[in-house]
């Protein structure tokens, strides 16, 4: 059952696409990547090479899990902590489990790190989504886009489909091993900030969502 009033505001627009001018918006997003780190700088000089594609710093990069698509101000105190409450609990009944990120795939408007296997991380965006529709009035809930991966650059939306991205992806195919095993043992809410061009994601953290022992 939802517990808060209904956000209000545009309708939120579809995934790469720029947000209304001032919205921000909540996301659960895996940050734990230290140890993506290096694989996703063994890539870097394949990324550069990519006209418009900007590389994600190291510090910014996640996999999205879910997202709340409606403006972050308009979601009051009361209601994030009872999402936050919502989240934790849910989180709580799947256990911490292994997950490969790697290799790299080029799709039409980043290169992202693909994520293997699925059914763990699905169950943990499933019960991300369920968590934010029963909180949140609305039904703005969504799961991540596809797959589950971890960007490495996006595309400005004012950039055209590049005409030879799948000679991109051979040259993102030799670089070895491109892949490496984590631990997924929490995820964390955080309040993302949209760049004007929609090619660069920073956010503020909000809370900690711990995964069960």
């Amino acid at each position: 059952m939802n517990t808060s009033a209904p956000a209000t505001g545009p309708k939120a627009p579809n995934s790469g696409q720029r947000w209304p001018e001032g919205w921000t918006k909540l996301h659960v997003y895996l940050t734990d990547l230290d140890q993506v780190k290096a694989v996703a700088q063994s890539y870097r000089e394949v990324i550069d090479r990519a006209d418009g594609d900007r590389p994600v710093p190291l510090e910014w990069l996640h996999a999205t899990v879910a997202s709340v698509e409606c403006d972050a101000a308009t979601i009051d105190d009361s209601t994030r902590e009872k999402l936050i409450g919502r989240l934790q609990e849910k989180a709580a009944e799947i256990k911490a489990f292994p997950l490969t990120i790697g290799p790299a795939l080029a799709a039409t408007g980043a290169i992202m790190l693909d994520t293997f296997p699925d059914n763990s991380f699905r169950n943990l965006v499933n019960v991300c989504v369920d968590a934010v529709n029963e909180v949140v009035e609305g039904d703005y809930g969504r799961p991540c886009g596809g797959a589950g991966h971890v960007s490495l650059s996006y595309r400005s939306a004012d950039v055209v489909a590049h005409p030879r991205r799948g000679a991109i992806q051979n040259k993102l195919r030799d670089v070895r091993p491109g892949r490496t095993e984590i631990t997924v043992s929490g995820v964390d809410l955080v309040r993302v900030i949209q760049s004007e061009d929609a090619s660069t994601y920073t956010w503020e953290h909000v809370a900690r969502i711990p995964l069960g022992e």
